[in-house]
């Protein structure tokens, strides 16, 4: 057993203090000082996180939150069968893709308190048991005057506005507040965000998500929205060519994007309703890049039956990789029936290019003419060619028209392992 911090009340806090670079991972010793710097500043200086080692275990072996067969086994061998590993994303939403590292989280503890810090990104989360509810909701202006002031002590004075207010008429139910920062001169929605969580009938709050992120881009789009939504409705006619399509610009939204690799983009978000020839239809969001108008991301709950064209396919942005979906801001190629993935995505993976050769894990494998492709002034390599070295097994799933990777040294217990 190992202590550090403290939290008082349940608290959901993003914060970058670790670089993402070539996707490392922490140690559990690493992201305990993430925890420390969390509670310092929320001022909660000299209270004790606590967390348990795997070394004090029969053997190395990581507790998963909620693997009650494995706990109760350890209880029995006379072993205290408190949890190491919380193993769920700690949060998946826009304007952030998923990575296959969000259910790589440590877990901690702060008496009364679970703590989780992810190791990939330095994602926290401290939470408690919600007290019971008192008899009648605030009113409005009051939950939303103390929402503003836990928004102001984080994003000081950076230009920010409400993204999201909802304030319930139960007393059993949440307050949920969420405001973002943005730039005055383009209007675009940055990566700066908090979403506060308040009890209704006293104020009291129970959550609070915080990011801070710089923004390395420009935000003053090159592609007005009209313009953009024209290019999404053309990519959205193509994989659906048997639809019509309702827009809905109310919804429109200029905003800062990050991928499942970390890279930023200026998107313009749409919302579209497809309505097919034949009769029914879906909500359908796309995003298109606000600099070169290629599209970065699309999601919609697609009926049973509906065929998804591909014949005009070239170009896409999703892969599968250990089940979970990524997405990439920089689309994959699909030329001559071989997949080519961007050489800026290659330490994703853990491979480096070094010339015509690839690196990865002590090997090194030369390529051809044939393995890249240059495509909007940046080189794409053969997919294939990337896994094989990476020791990443990939298949093509045709119904979906995405490749399909496994590469079992990204599992979280490998990788843990690793980190011992």
């Amino acid at each position: 057993m190992k202590t550090l911090a403290t939290f008082r009340f349940t608290i959901f806090i993003l914060l970058t203090f670790v670089a993402i670079v070539n996707a490392q991972v922490m140690t559990r010793e690493e992201a305990a000082v993430i925890a420390r710097a969390v509670c310092d500043k929320i001022g909660l200086l000299g209270q004790p996180l606590k967390w348990h080692m795997t070394q004090e275990l029969p053997t190395p072996v990581e507790v998963p939150e909620h693997d009650s067969d494995l706990q109760d086994a350890l209880a029995l061998a006379g072993y205290n069968p408190q949890p190491t590993l919380y193993p769920y994303p700690l949060m998946s939403a826009l304007p952030f893709a998923s990575t296959p590292y969000d259910d790589l989280n440590y877990i901690y503890w702060c008496g009364g308190f679970m703590v989780v810090v992810n190791a990939y990104s330095g994602k926290a989360l401290a939470e408690r048991n919600i007290p019971s509810p008192g008899e009648s909701v605030l009113p409005e202006d009051q939950l939303k005057s103390i929402a503003q002031q836990f928004v102001q002590a984080f994003l000081g004075n950076k230009p920010w506005r409400w993204r999201d207010q909802e304030i319930p008429n139960n007393p059993d139910d949440l307050a949920y507040f969420t405001a973002s920062t943005f730039d005055p001169s383009s209007g675009a929605d940055l990566l700066d965000f908090v979403m506060v969580t308040l009890n209704p009938t006293t104020g009291e709050l129970l959550s609070i998500t915080v990011y801070q992120r710089t923004v390395t881009i420009s935000t003053e789009p090159l592609l007005e929205c009209d313009e953009a939504r024209k290019l999404g409705e053309s990519a959205l006619q193509s994989s659906f060519p048997n639809s019509n399509f309702i827009t809905h610009p109310e919804d429109d939204l200029l905003l800062v994007f990050e991928d499942s690799a970390r890279e930023q983009f200026l998107a313009w978000r749409f919302h579209f309703t497809v309505v097919h020839k034949t009769g029914g239809g879906f909500e359908c969001f796309i995003m298109i890049d606000a600099h070169t108008g290629q599209v970065l991301w699309e999601m919609g709950l697609i009926p049973m039956g509906m065929k998804v064209s591909s014949q005009k396919r070239r170009n896409f942005n999703l892969i599968v990789l250990n089940g979970r979906e990524m997405t990439f801001g920089q689309p994959l190629l699909l030329r001559n029936g071989q997949v080519y993935l961007w050489t800026g995505y290659l330490p994703f993976l853990g491979v480096k290019l070094e010339g015509k050769r690839l690196m990865a894990k002590g090997k090194r494998l030369d390529l051809t003419r044939v393995d890249f492709v240059l495509f909007g002034k940046k080189e794409y390599v053969a997919l294939r060619k990337v896994c094989s070295i990476a020791s990443i097994r990939l298949w093509w799933d045709n119904e979906r028209k995405v490749p399909i990777l496994r590469a079992e040294w990204l599992e979280p217990k490998k990788l843990l392992a690793q980190k011992r």
